[in-house]
């Protein structure tokens, strides 16, 4: 078949379609907002993230779906909380009935391409579907050594730095995700950030095997504790340079004042807030509340956006921003769409599972535990199974979730209730437009990497 090219009356062709924007999606472990300096923080550990927010909209009020990598970034790539793609556990695997965002993109011609570190975005996962590129030899570089002794972010940088020199197809518009690991525990961040933010009254510890070690439990000294920080905030501040590096590497492009740049985190950090250590152990403030920077295409006026918003609004916005009507099922909201007076619930979720050995019959097992939370408005409900925990706080007088509120508040508690039943239904049956991949059989190495990581706990655990 020919193609004709059609002209308008004197000679002139009609004006190309406009190409799709670039878009840069950037994922850091265990970032909570309240350590970033545009969220308030008064150490200088995010000067890169801090110059984007000078440049983008900064949504004040972030929220992740649930309280560890898998589903979390699960949610992000498909729009849907975690009960609807039902990857809520180490073993887990997004089936291929869903759709991905990087599929989305891919087929409306968009070069996708992803870099990750971490053992939770590894292929067997499943995550990677839809990406042309997928590279995750940074989440292993010492082979299944433990992992939070892996150092990600040099490598990470290399690999981006010769895909967008040598692997980048400049005929086509780019869909680039990046997850940067190194923010996670144990916290040993190289120099000079090891020594930046330590204060002169903090006592060095050592803090290798962070999680499954008692060196850092409850009982730690004030002073202790502050080094524990310290060091987690020159993590931050390593990372965060890589940070500046890639943007000032984007910005020489001439696409970059017409990219979507989106940088969020999978989830927050605990510090002995409510007795835990680390992640995946709740759902409260510390655990889910995360930065969210987004610069549109061709945007640079700085703005703060109140609105509550969660993971699972990146998929319609990364898909608005490319020009696609999201079809595709979500549960998200995209964040270019202009404020309105309509409020929703947002919904979080964690289910956790260990290994444990029954004392009396030597037999192992699997124990787990449930979270849920909903949060409308002002006011936040936390249910927890094994515990019957039933706690209702407002977030404008107790951001820091400290003190439940009281027998007065039973209907309030009774009709949030009634909302994470109702979710729990609606999420059911949204799960079942799709189907259900069998788990992932994990190597013995890799079970060893996640007990090491803490998340299958010990393997003679009682």
């Amino acid at each position: 078949m020919l193609a004709l090219a059609l002209t308008l009356p004197g000679g002139c062709r009609p004006p190309a379609e406009p190409r799709p924007p670039d878009i840069v999606l950037i994922t850091v472990e265990s970032l909570r907002a309240d350590h970033v300096g545009t969220y308030g923080y008064d150490r200088d550990t995010t000067p890169a993230l801090d110059a984007l927010a000078g440049e983008g909209i900064v949504f004040e009020r972030a929220y992740a779906v649930t309280s560890w990598t898998l589903p979390a970034h699960a949610s992000i790539l498909t729009g849907l909380y975690p009960a609807a793609h039902r990857v809520v556990a180490y073993n887990h695997r997004l089936d291929d009935s869903y759709d991905t965002v990087a599929e989305i993109l891919r087929d409306a011609g968009y070069q996708t391409a992803a870099f990750v570190s971490g053992p939770f975005l590894q292929t067997h996962h499943n995550l990677s579907q839809g990406f042309e590129v997928y590279d995750q030899s940074a989440s292993n570089p010492g082979g299944n050594q433990a992992a939070h002794s892996d150092v990600t972010n040099a490598e990470i940088e290399r690999l981006v730095e010769r895909f967008l020199t040598e692997g980048r197809d400049p005929a086509r518009p780019l869909f680039l995700f990046v997850y940067l690991w190194d923010p996670h525990y144990d916290y040993i961040p190289p120099a000079p950030w090891d020594s930046a933010f330590v204060p002169a009254f903090a006592e060095p510890i050592d803090l290798e095997g962070y999680e499954v070690r008692d060196v850092v439990t409850g009982q730690t000294s004030g002073e202790q504790l502050a080094y524990v920080i310290s060091q987690y905030d020159g993590e931050i501040a390593a990372t965060d340079a890589l940070l500046g590096r890639l943007f000032a590497r984007l910005r020489e492009t001439a696409s970059w004042d017409d990219t979507l740049m989106a940088v969020t985190s999978d989830h927050g950090e605990e510090f002995f807030e409510h007795g835990t250590k680390g992640h995946r152990n709740n759902l409260y403030e510390e655990s889910v509340r995360i930065p969210m920077i987004v610069k549109p295409p061709g945007w640079s006026d700085p703005i703060r956006d109140s609105r509550l918003v969660s993971q699972i609004d990146l998929f319609p916005t990364i898909l608005e921003a490319a020009g696609i009507s999201p079809a595709h099922h979500h549960h998200g909201r995209s964040l270019l769409a202009p404020a309105d007076d309509s409020t929703r619930p947002l919904f979080y979720e964690l289910k956790t599972e260990w290994v444990a050995r029954d004392r009396a019959t030597g037999e192992q097992g699997i124990l787990s535990d449930l979270w849920l939370a909903v949060r409308d408005g002002d006011h936040k409900l936390v249910l927890e199974r094994n515990e019957n925990r039933v706690e209702l706080f407002d977030l404008s007088d107790d951001p820091a979730e400290q003190v439940p509120l009281g027998p007065g508040f039973r209907p309030r508690i009774a009709e949030l209730d009634r909302r994470i039943a109702e979710y729990l239904e609606t999420m059911q049956a949204d799960g079942d437009r799709w189907e259900r991949s069998p788990p992932v059989s994990l190597s013995p190495g890799q079970e060893d990497r996640l007990r090491s990581l803490g998340y299958l706990g010990p393997a003679d655990n009682d």
